[in-house]
């Protein structure tokens, strides 16, 4: 994993460095004034962005965390084949014999959620406003 100047965050990840990911995430957002339940809405979402990268999509897998005009913003990319439409346009969260969805529905619960995907890739935002 490399950090790169000019940002909280910003690294490459894989299956093994998961855990550390959700630390970095932590620290680095702490670093820039989330605490609390803000704190751990934030990290559980950004968490779910990076396990879903590591379980569908492809490698690289990149992550990059920054703050800008009062948010912190997170960004987790993938080269995968892309997010199913069915699975974009579920307005309830899947049950537990769906495949997949929960996850996206908790991060636009506990965050500002976009996302690009496509046959390319994927890319997660997830944006938060910092007291």
């Amino acid at each position: 994993m490399r950090t790169v100047a000019g940002s909280l965050l910003s690294l490459e990840f894989d299956r093994s460095s998961v855990t550390r990911v959700r630390h970095l995430v932590m620290v680095s957002a702490q670093e820039a004034g989330l605490e609390g339940i803000a704190l751990e809405d934030f990290v559980l979402a950004v968490h779910e962005a990076v396990a879903n990268a590591v379980r569908y999509g492809s490698p690289p897998r990149g992550i990059a965390m920054w703050s800008e005009a009062g948010s912190l913003v997170c960004e987790i990319t993938d080269k995968g084949p892309g997010i199913p439409a069915e699975v974009l346009e579920r307005e309830e969260p899947a049950t537990r014999f769906d495949f997949g969805g929960r996850g996206l529905w908790l991060m636009d619960r506990l965050s500002d959620l976009a996302v690009r995907t496509g046959t390319d890739g994927t890319t997660i935002r997830l944006c938060v406003t910092l007291p």
